[in-house]
C-alpha cells in the first residue's frame, strides 16, 4: 500500500522540514532548516509565511501565539498574520521550549567543539509577553522536558544525571535514578513518566529502573503500563508491565510517535534512515504488525492529534493522514489480499505436481 497516495494533504515547505505542530480541530504549523515557518488552516489552505533567523527545532502554540526555537533565539509569532511579536537570544543554542501554566520554559546549551562536550546549560522562564522572569544555570544539559503531576521535569545528562524539577533561579529539586547514565529522552502519560538512558536503561518517575534494553534509548513513547522505545541499533521494542510484547529491527529510527487508533488499537508511526534511503512505517502498537510501509525521504518530524498524523521530511514535503480516510484505504487494500493468497496457493499446488 502506497502511504503517500493515501494522505489527506500533502504540502511543501520549500526547504527541509525540522519541526511540526499539529493542533486538534485546527491547523498545521511547520518550520524549516533555514528558518521558514508556514501556517495552514484546517482545510489545508496556506495562511501565512514567516522568516526566522535560523533553523526551527520546536514549535508550540499557546492561545493566539506560536512559540519557536530558531538557532540561538526563542521567538513568539502572532498566528493571525505570522508577524514576530518578540524575539530573545539565549546563551548558546535554543534547544527546546515548553508551555506550562502562565510561563514559557526554554532550555539552552553551550557546546565546546574542542572538547566535544557541553560546557553549560540553562533553563529560562519567560512570560507570554516576553518578559524574562528568571534563569537557572547548571552544568548538566536537560535533554528532555516533561509536564507531569502539576510540574515541569527535566531529564539530565552528566554529571548529575537523573531528573529535576526547576521552579526558579535557585530552586532545583533533583531526583537521582538507579541507572547512573545520562537521560536521553522521555515521555509521559497522565499517571506516569518514563525516561530513556544512554546505557539502555528505562526509569520511572521514582527513579527506579523498570527495564534494561540492549542499546541506548534514542526515542521513547509512554503508554498506560508500558512504553515503546527505539534503540540506537535500530531496534524498536514494546513493553507492557515489564514484558517484551514485540520488537522489530531495521535502519536507525529518526522519529517515533503513537498516533490515532485503527481497528481500536493505537498506531505507531516511525521513520527509519539507512544513510541513503528512508522508510516510513505504521504498526499496530498492541501486536507490532506492520500495517503499511513505504520508501520516503528522511523523516525529520512527526506531530499527532486524536484524528491526524503529520510527517515532515528532509525534502521539504509535509504529509497529513486523517484517521477515517486512512482506515478506509487500508480496508480496501486488504480486500485484494485473499485473491493473492489463493493465487499463491494454486502456484504451490502446481509446483508440487511438477515435482512428483
Amino acid at each position: 500500500m502506497d502511504l503517500f497516495s493515501s494522505a489527506w494533504m500533502t504540502r511543501s515547505l520549500g526547504e527541509a522540514v525540522s519541526a511540526l505542530y499539529l493542533e486538534q480541530d485546527a491547523g498545521l504549523f511547520a518550520g524549516g532548516w533555514n528558518g521558514c515557518v508556514k501556517s495552514w488552516d484546517s482545510d489545508g489552505e496556506l495562511q501565512w509565511t514567516a522568516k526566522l533567523s535560523d533553523r526551527v527545532t520546536v514549535l508550540q502554540r499557546e492561545g493566539d501565539v506560536l512559540f519557536a526555537t530558531a538557532g540561538l533565539h526563542v521567538a513568539c509569532i502572532d498566528i493571525s498574520d505570522g508577524s514576530v511579536r518578540w524575539n530573545h537570544a539565549l546563551e548558546g543554542s535554543a534547544d527546546s521550549i515548553t508551555v506550562f501554566e502562565d510561563s514559557l520554559y526554554a532550555v539552552s546549551s553551550v557546546y565546546d567543539i574542542e572538547h566535544n562536550d557541553f560546557l553549560e546549560s540553562a533553563v529560562w522562564n519567560f512570560s507570554f509577553d516576553g518578559e524574562l522572569r528568571w534563569i537557572h544555570r547548571m552544568d548538566e544539559r536537560p535533554w528532555v522536558t516533561l509536564k507531569h503531576d502539576g510540574d515541569v521535569w527535566f531529564g539530565l545528562g552528566r554529571p548529575k544525571c537523573g531528573f529535576a524539577n526547576i521552579r526558579g533561579e535557585h530552586e532545583f529539586i533533583h531526583t537521582p535514578t538507579e541507572a547512573d547514565s545520562p537521560i536521553t529522552c522521555g515521555s509521559e502519560t497522565e499517571s506516569e513518566m518514563v525516561f530513556g538512558h544512554a546505557n539502555g536503561s528505562v526509569s520511572n518517575q521514582k527513579g527506579d529502573t523498570v527495564s534494561d534494553e540492549k542499546g541506548g534509548i534514542e526515542h521513547i513513547v509512554a503508554m498506560a503500563g508500558g512504553y515503546v522505545a527505539a534503540l540506537e541499533n535500530g531496534c524498536i521494542v514494546a513493553r507492557m508491565k515489564g514484558e517484551n510484547i514485540w520488537s522489530t529491527e531495521g535502519g536507525l529510527v529518526s522519529r517515533l510517535a503513537v498516533g490515532f487508533e485503527i481497528e481500536k488499537n493505537p498506531t505507531l508511526w516511525s521513520g527509519r534512515w539507512s544513510g541513503s534511503e528512508g522508510i516510513l512505517s505504521i504498526q499496530d502498537v498492541v501486536s507490532g504488525k506492520i500495517l503499511a510501509s513505504t520508501s520516503s525521504s528522511r523523516c525529520e518530524s512527526i506531530s499527532v492529534d486524536a484524528t491526524r498524523t503529520a510527517i515532515g521530511c528532509e525534502d521539504g514535503s509535509i504529509h497529513v493522514w486523517e484517521k477515517d480516510m486512512l482506515s478506509r484505504r487500508m480496508k480496501a487494500n486488504e480486500q485484494t489480499i485473499p485473491k493473492d493468497n489463493r493465487k499463491s496457493a494454486l502456484q504451490d499446488k502446481l509446483r508440487a505436481l511438477r515435482d512428483r
